[in-house]
């Protein structure tokens, strides 16, 4: 897992901004960094080292004959069967490294090849022969890739704060970027929150030719799995079916040449990623979990069974307001663009965490919106007969809710889940999804923004229907979770994981998106996911017995903050500082007013705003940061 940053087809030499990008991404490989030039570009890299540690290995790296360059941030995980493929078709090999796969393997199949990788990986890659380069992004979107056109170059980075340190864009934000943020809690690909640059999408690659024309487009044939049922298979055939691909996928995952552990929560993704890492490496293997003092979020009871039943060497860190208070300050920096989820503080606080043991951690993550795993599945059932009624029918049963259900602030309380549920009504199945997780409604915009344009909505609703669209005869459960697998798993909850990981040099690998178990979990039934209102049914009984039966029957926590009570206490202060309204109103992006009426109504204890103040603090905090990295890449 490394840093990939460079300048392709730059009008003069690109030495300074190259030299800005590099100091911004150093987190990302602090085991070397290396820089190329080639014909028409610069590429560089930051190392950390996972295979092959050796120098053969650093990076960018041609192939044997010179005739291909690559920088490359991520894990090939069959790049063993790859290579015998290469050595049998004659080609050389100077490393031991999964990189020098991916060239020879371009060499050998060209374009195709990049289809038939299996991991995680942002890379560019330059063919000497042809003079172009290709900017590619993993399947899933699992590692980050940031570009930007301009007069002067085309440049990229895995982060997006790179690009403005380089000076290459203005700090400037993307309104576009900024209203899709305040509803859904995250900035969806392509978008990207600094005005002139983009995401390269999942499964997409940038083709930028040596005459500078550039073109994206998929070529990862995951993107077009048609779903369906696995034919007549019974629920005993696909237990055993997933049994094998689990097992396959964490045996691959286990590579590396540095100490690796697994991430584990107590839910039964992580746990099911533990245990089949102990049966297939026959030995101990370190997990490691974060508690919290507050025990409607803590889930210490159950993860201590889980590493107990497996034999796990386990290790535990509790996190209290201070820590979260001393993370703040650099939370901005961690996430790189805003992200408004607050389980960023225990996944940045774990990372650090198991870095202090080991390089690589495996986690769960993935599970929820492949198998169904989020109470918004079953709400989208309880919701469908009431799409008749009138939207001022629904608002009236929200008033009613928050007028007679009191505030709880512990996590996913009775009330958070009925209020959320009849604030976010609306009579389109995706929207409505959009709203349960995220925060602001689109109706919401106008009073809370200086500047509404409504365009941009229509564009973003326009985005959030394209992965059901492409679908459209598959069941109504499946087109929610392939909209959730392209945006809520890609730009939030993985960029989450990357952003906290790659912030103290950790990697962190997702057996549950390895190829075969998307496609597996995409042919399902939808009762193999959601049975009745039993979430992840097929992991429910692949899992019991092997599993500590609390740990089956626990309701669903999510890796959840206090923020609602910190918020009214140990925040309160910064959260009144930052969101003051007169430092809202000079930002010039929403009103004061309107922000003061949601502090005073959650300190009052008259509503629970936790969602709403946290999106609004993560931006304000990062467009501050923004200025100032901008203003550092000015400097000499």
């Amino acid at each position: 897992m490394c840093g990939i940053y460079g300048a392709l087809l730059p009008r003069s030499d690109p030495g300074r901004t190259m030299a800005a990008m590099q100091g911004l991404l150093r987190h990302r490989g602090p085991d070397g960094a290396g820089l190329q030039k080639v014909s028409g570009g610069t590429l560089g890299h930051l190392r950390l080292s996972i295979i092959d540690l050796s120098a053969a290995a650093s990076q960018p790296l041609w192939d044997a004959e010179r005739r291909a360059c690559i920088s490359f941030n991520g894990e090939i995980y069959n790049f063993p069967e790859l290579r015998q493929e290469c050595r049998r078709a004659g080609m050389e090999f100077r490393s031991a490294s999964d990189t020098e796969v991916i060239v020879n393997q371009y060499l050998l199949n060209g374009e195709a090849s990049f289809d038939r990788l299996n991991g995680i990986f942002a890379f560019c890659l330059f063919d000497a022969r042809s003079g172009d380069f290709y900017l590619v992004r993993d399947p899933m979107g699992v590692k980050p890739l940031y570009y930007a056109r301009t007069e002067e170059a085309i440049f990229f980075a895995s982060e997006l704060k790179a690009l403005v340190r380089s000076g290459a864009v203005r700090p400037e934000v993307d309104p576009a970027a900024l209203q899709a943020y305040l509803q859904l809690d995250f900035v969806p690909a392509p978008l990207a929150m600094v005005k002139g640059v983009s995401k390269l999408r999942e499964g997409h690659l940038l083709h930028v030719r040596a005459s500078g024309e550039c073109s994206v487009r998929a070529y990862a044939s995951l993107q077009e799995e048609p779903g369906g049922p696995r034919g007549e298979a019974s629920l005993g055939a696909d237990v055993a079916e997933f049994d094998r691909l689990i097992h396959g996928a964490v045996q691959r995952q286990l590579v590396s040449d540095v100490p690796l552990g697994v991430f584990l929560s107590g839910g039964i993704d992580s746990s099911i990623v533990a245990q089949a890492a102990v049966e297939v490496s026959g030995s101990r293997i370190s997990t490691f979990s974060i508690g919290f003092e507050d025990r409607s979020f803590d889930e210490s009871s159950f993860f201590d069974k889980v590493a107990g039943a497996i034999g796990s060497d386990h290790h535990t860190e509790v996190l209290r307001p201070r820590a979260m208070l001393d993370l703040i300050p650099s939370l901005p920096h961690v996430a790189c663009e805003p992200l408004a989820d607050g389980s960023i503080f225990p996944t940045t606080l774990l990372c650090r965490f198991a870095r202090r043991h080991v390089t690589v951690a495996l986690s769960g993550d993935g599970a929820d919106e492949l198998l169904a795993g989020y109470p918004t599945y079953r709400a989208a059932r309880l919701a469908w007969p009431l799409r008749p009624l009138p939207r001022a029918a629904t608002r009236g049963l929200a008033a009613l809710a928050h007028a007679v259900l009191p505030v709880n602030y512990d996590n996913l309380s009775f009330d958070f889940k009925v209020k959320k549920f009849l604030d976010g009504l609306h009579p389109d199945p995706v929207l409505r999804n959009a709203r349960w997780l995220g925060s602001f409604r689109s109706d919401d915009l106008p009073g809370l923004m200086q500047r509404y344009d409504p365009a941009p909505q229509r564009d973003l609703e326009r985005m959030l229907h394209e992965p059901s669209a492409k679908i459209p005869a598959t069941p109504a459960l499946e087109r929610l979770l392939r909209m959730d697998q392209r945006f809520y798993l890609q730009d939030g909850v993985l960029v989450k994981v990357d952003r906290a990981s790659m912030s103290c040099s950790l990697e962190v690998r997702v057996p549950f998106l390895d190829p075969a178990i998307v496609a597996f979990a995409r042919s399902l039934p939808a009762d193999r996911k959601l049975a009745g209102g039993d979430f992840k049914h097929l992991l429910k009984v692949y899992a019991s017995g092997r599993l500590p039966a609390p740990v089956l029957s626990r309701p669903k926590k999510g890796f959840g903050t206090p923020l609602g009570k910190w918020f009214r206490g140990e925040l309160k202060g910064l959260l009144g500082d930052v969101l003051s309204p007169r430092r809202v109103e000079q930002q010039g992006f929403f009103r004061g007013p309107y922000v003061a009426r949601l502090l005073e109504d959650h300190w009052s204890g008259r509503r629970d705003h936790r969602k709403l103040l946290f999106n609004l603090l993560a931006f304000t905090l990062w467009q501050d940061t923004l200025r100032e990295t901008a203003a550092a890449g000015t400097r000499p």
